[in-house]
Parts: C-alpha cells; structure tokens; sequence
C-alpha cells in the first residue's frame, strides 16, 4: 500500500492537487481512495462528488471520504464518548450539551489515523491519498502518535491500577461515574492501534510527505518551516509541489479565456450572495507584503469607503407569529445538500448542520413547545411550533436526552 501526504499553507491547492493525483492513480489501474482530514472540507466541491463520513465511490477504482467526526462518534467511540457524556451530566452539565463537550480536540486527528491503520491492515487500497488540513493542523495530527505514545508509556498504567481500585472503594458510594473495564480496554486498544500507524507513517517505502506551495514570500517561509518540523517528527518529505505559476506561454489568449471564466464566475458570486455588500479587488501587480501593499490593497476594496462602518442590521434569527404557530427562523443561506437536525429540550433548542452544533435559548412562548415542522425557506430554516392553544407537553421530561423532533433536508 502507499500512502500520499500532502500538506501545505492554507489556499495553496492542496485539494486540489490531492483529488488530481488520486484521480491519476484510479485511471493507471491503482484502486485509490481520496481522504479529506480538514474540518473545513472541500474535497467534494473539487471533485463535484458529494463525499461524507462514509466511504463513497467516485469512479472506477477510486473512492472518497470525508471524515465526519458525529459519524466516527457513533461507529468508532460510543464506549468513551458515553463515559465522558455521562461524568459530566453527573456534573449537573445537561445531557445534550454534555454530549457536545464530549467531543475533545484531536478526535478529527485520530480518527484520520485510524483509517489509516485499518486500510494497512486490510490492504484493501493501493493507494491512499491524503488532503489534509493547513499544515499547523497536519503538524498537529502527524506528531500526535509521538505524543500519545508518550503519554500512554508514562501515565497510562498509573491511571488504570487507580481506577480499578477507586472503583471497588470510593466507586460504591459516590454518584460519579468512573470508568469502565470495557473503556480501559478501548483505551489500551487506540494506543496499540496508533502506535502501528506510527510505523506505517514513518516508512518511507510506504508513506510519501508532499508540500504544496504557491510562488510567494510567505507561503515558501512556511513551507519551510513545514519541512524541518515534518523531518524533525521522522517523516519523509519526497517532493513539493509548486502551484498556480504563470505559464511563460502566457498571452492575450490565456488571459481573454482567465477573464471570461472570471465573469461567469463574478455573476455566480452576485447572484448567491446577494443582498450582501460586495467589494471587489483587482488582481494586484506585484504579492501583497509589507504595508503599502496592504494599503493599496485597502485601496482596491474599498475605496473611499469606510471599511468600519455596519453594512447590514439583519439578524440572522427571527421570531414571529404566523397563523396562530409560534416560529422560530434560522438564516442558513447555503445548505449544500446537508442534513439540519433539531433537539430540543425545555427551554433549549440544538441545530446540528453536518458537523457542528448550535444551541439556542428559546424564549419563554416556545419553552416546553412541540415541534411541529421544519422546512427551508429562500435561505431560512422556518421552525414551527405549537401556539399558544395547543396543548403543552413538556419535552424536557421525555428522557436525559431530549426529543429529537425532526430531521429536515
């Protein structure tokens, strides 16, 4: 199996270039897949497939995932995300929040490794490409096996002797739940797991780092830095990718072909975000560095404009009456073809879009209110709920986690 890196600044193309290399490699007859680690995915949008947190087949021996970390919560860490839930709702947290705050940070990373570790195991891939997030966080998920490992050597087994016996003492009386046997053992796994990822990651026979660059002052300083910090981790960097240089056979052509896909392009944009204030800046002549390139490019925006002052009072949430129905609105301009789910419980409601999570405090004429429906509406997710004379049941109480109303798509 080989296993395909790359990393670089944010903007350079690495999505780009990663979907570019995997569709080469399905059409030399490699079975491939294609993995996007950024949470800010845009895989999909490059191959204009629409991938998820499962694996989707794009082509002919290519396949594509975008790692969803809900997902991964609820096939691959039930066990440890349920204690976590669990010890802060006996903290007084609420369940749905808890379940929020559950989700510690790296769990993106871990997951990407994981896959990683299963494909090596099963070999079911030639090869693996991987599109990663800006190279802080790449920094960040490639160091995190040295670092676990630390971790594990050092404190793990300490931990384990004192829990086992904080719960034949301490454990019978008090109200805290305290880890389980079974999620000691998932813990005790992820580290053997991670831990051959490691070996895999550092076989240069096996896994290839590439950094993707653009031709500029500041994405090169990075890049640089990326490289010493990636050879300081054992990682083989074997080439970089230099993109989006200006062909030397550039002439009046190239350019009337660049202006017009810009055009239809600049339409889109007006189209899609209007009514939003646009500002426009012309392609600069030389790389915006230093201060009197930011203040011409100031220039270029905004003209004589003030760029402080308030160009929309809208509020993106509303709250109406409408037919006798109590409505709550959500201003969500682009969907994009993600699930919206709603849960609510007392006097709280959270809108899960995809991967992230936002809970509203409702007022007090929705408190306790049934939801009826959910539609979205020219940009507006429209909540319906019970009016004042229907009756009121109250959802808090239908269980610690709350009633899930309604999914709307």
């Amino acid at each position: 199996m080989r296993i395909i890196i790359y990393t670089g600044k944010g903007g350079v193309g690495k999505t780009s270039v990663s979907a570019a290399t995997a569709l080469k490699s399905a059409a030399l007859g490699y079975k491939t897949i294609v993995i996007s680690t950024d949470a800010a995915h845009s895989l999909s949008d490059s191959l204009e497939v629409q991938l998820t947190g499962e694996i989707t087949r794009i082509s002919d021996n290519l396949d594509g995932l975008e790692i969803d970390i809900q997902h991964e919560l609820e096939t691959k860490w039930s066990e440890i995300q349920q204690f976590f839930a669990d010890f802060l709702a006996a903290q007084g947290v609420e369940t749905v929040t808890a379940k929020e705050m559950a989700i510690f940070p790296g769990m993106e990373m871990i997951s990407a490794l994981l896959y990683v570790w299963e494909f090596n195991r099963t070999q079911e891939y030639d090869v693996v490409v991987m599109d990663t997030a800006p190279t802080a966080d790449t920094l960040r998920l490639l160091a995190f096996p040295d670092i676990a490992n630390w971790y594990f050597e050092h404190t793990f087994h300490v931990i384990k002797n004192v829990l086992r016996l904080a719960r034949a003492t301490i454990g019978r009386i008090v109200s805290t739940p305290l880890p389980s046997d079974r999620f000691l053992e998932d813990i005790e796994e992820l580290r053997m797991k991670i831990k051959a990822v490691r070996d895999v990651l550092v076989d240069p026979k096996v896994t290839s780092v590439r950094l993707v660059v653009n031709p500029e002052k500041m994405v090169i300083s990075e890049t640089q830095r990326a490289y010493t910090y990636l050879c300081l981790y054992g990682y083989t960097v074997e080439s970089i990718i230099v993109n989006r240089i200006i062909p030397k056979e550039a002439c009046q052509s190239f350019f009337d072909e660049k202006l017009d896909e810009q055009k239809r392009h600049l339409a889109t944009i007006d189209e899609a975000f209007s009514p939003l204030r646009m500002f426009r800046a012309g392609l600069m002549p030389r790389e915006v560095l230093g201060r009197a390139a930011l203040v011409g490019l100031a220039e270029n925006l905004f003209g004589n404009e003030d760029p402080t002052q308030v160009f929309s009072l809208e509020s993106p949430m509303k709250i109406f009456d409408e037919d006798g129905f109590s409505i709550l609105s959500v201003k969500l301009p682009f969907l994009m073809n993600q699930n919206v789910e709603l849960y609510t419980r007392g006097d709280n409601l959270t809108l899960q879009l995809g991967a992230f999570k936002k809970s509203i405090s409702l007022p007090y004429v929705m408190t306790n209110k049934k939801v009826l429906s959910a539609e979205w509406v020219e940009g507006w997710l429209k909540i319906k709920f019970e009016g004042e004379g229907i009756g009121k049941r109250p959802v808090g109480k239908r269980g610690r986690g709350g009633k899930k109303d309604r999914k709307a798509r």
